[in-house]
């Protein structure tokens, strides 16, 4: 079999022998089909609750995800600036704890529009104190960005898809913690060691019951949403609007049906590709592998391939995972350092305990030695190694687009309305 697939900004050519058992996993938007050219998103004829809420009174936030996703926040916006008024009329990326956006990342977010609107746009800094505004919840204060508290309108901008410790991206999450102080960051993200912290789950999952509890202090607020589904080349496959939960579990639930599948039996060894934004750094990779483990015998092998062509992505996150190579405790996320990642260092180390990580990338193996994930340079070579571990008549998924896509193993009760990879090539 001959699987085509994204390496390095190319396309390349991935080789399995036809004795092996493949199962090979679409990319969502190469399986989907976008929406239509009527759409109001094409034509810029919004929906009647929509418009009324664009013509209320006083200052309107826009809140956008930042370069790290794929949301095609351009075409939402090019649809919606008609109906705005720009002098009261603020963009906020949200931003959490990623790198704040260069001028060509902010380029990226908004198309051709940046030049007319680059005036009226801001980046959320969860560091900056002066930036921030307390909000009282029943679980005690939240510090989010201070335009969410002196706009009288809040339209939130954002895509859905699998998270792996959050269930979805997406919803109120672009508020917390894409919003909020590094100290509720950085204890939302404690979280993420805990059980029921797992792509798909909302119910049960701390994590999300935590995000939704601390963006209650604005459901007052006059807020509407637009939440997208969309493909790595930001096509939109599916939109929902209105509502911040109820557009949110429609978007939710599509991704649901169509992200994710309920497989039969555990695999050997799963080939995840990496696509843009998600393969540009080691930072951002561990949503592919953490959406497809469940689906890997012990013992099995991921094979992430990612270019990362921009490296790392984060520092102190390698200084962690040095930390951890090295056997010394780990910063608690009281620290700056301990909040960049102590819940990926854990999870990767618990997961590495049971199965095999391996990144095919353009990092240096000495980059990777205090990881616990072994350095591959090369496709095939990659691929005979698997071949001869686990004989060529072994179980293999490759799942393309893998950062968006969830394998639900046999006995996984968090696999919702997930398909079977059957019934979901005969839908």
């Amino acid at each position: 079999m001959i699987i085509p697939i994204h390496y390095a900004d190319e396309i390349r050519d991935l080789f399995l022998p036809d004795s092996c058992r493949t199962d090979l996993f679409a990319s969502p938007e190469e399986r989907l089909r976008a929406i239509n050219n009527d759409h109001w998103l094409h034509t810029g004829k919004l929906p009647s609750n929509l418009s009324q809420f664009l013509k209320g009174d006083g200052e309107l936030l826009i809140v956008v995800n930042d370069h790290f996703r794929s949301t095609p926040t351009a075409t939402v916006i090019r649809a919606l600036l008609s109906h705005l008024d720009l002098n009261l009329t603020t963009f906020l990326v949200a931003t959490a704890l990623h790198p704040a956006p260069e001028e060509k990342h902010l380029r990226i977010i908004f198309g051709r529009l940046y030049d007319r609107i680059k005036d009226r746009i801001r980046v959320h800094d969860a560091g900056d104190k002066a930036g921030l505004a307390r909000f009282a919840t029943d679980t005690g204060d939240v510090w989010l960005n201070k335009l969410l508290d002196s706009s009288a309108r809040i339209l939130t901008i954002s895509s859905v898809e699998p998270h792996y410790f959050a269930g979805f991206t997406g919803g109120r999450k672009i508020i917390f913690p894409g919003c909020a102080s590094f100290a509720d960051t950085r204890a939302n993200h404690a979280l993420a060691v805990t059980e029921g912290s797992r792509p798909l789950a909302t119910v049960g999952n701390p994590v999300w019951e935590d995000i939704k509890q601390r963006t209650a202090c604005l459901d007052d607020k006059r807020r509407f949403t637009i939440q997208l589904v969309a493909g790595h080349g930001r096509s939109v496959l599916f939109a929902s609007w209105g509502d911040w939960d109820d557009a949110y579990e429609q978007s939710a639930d599509f991704v649901r049906r169509n992200f994710a599948y309920q497989v039969d039996q555990l695999y050997d060894c799963i080939i995840c590709v990496v696509y843009p934004p998600l393969d540009r750094n080691l930072y951002q990779l561990q949503k592919s592998y953490e959406n497809v483990a469940a689906a890997v015998r012990d013992g099995g092998t991921i094979l992430l391939i990612s270019a990362c062509l921009e490296g790392i992505g984060d520092e102190r996150f390698l200084k962690l995972a040095e930390a951890e190579a090295r056997g010394e405790k780990l910063p608690d996320e009281e620290s700056e350092v301990g909040a960049m990642g102590v819940h990926k260092i854990r999870r990767t180390v618990k997961l590495a305990q049971r199965l095999n990580l391996r990144l095919l990338s353009t990092l240096t193996a000495d980059t990777l030695t205090c990881l616990p994930i072994e350095a591959r340079k090369e496709i095939n070579s990659s691929i005979d190694e698997l071949i001869k571990k686990y004989g060529k008549d072994c179980r293999v998924a490759v799942v393309l687009d893998s950062a968006t896509q969830v394998l639900c193993g046999p006995d996984q009760a968090a696999a919702g309305s997930a398909l079977t990879m059957e019934e979901k090539n005969h839908a």
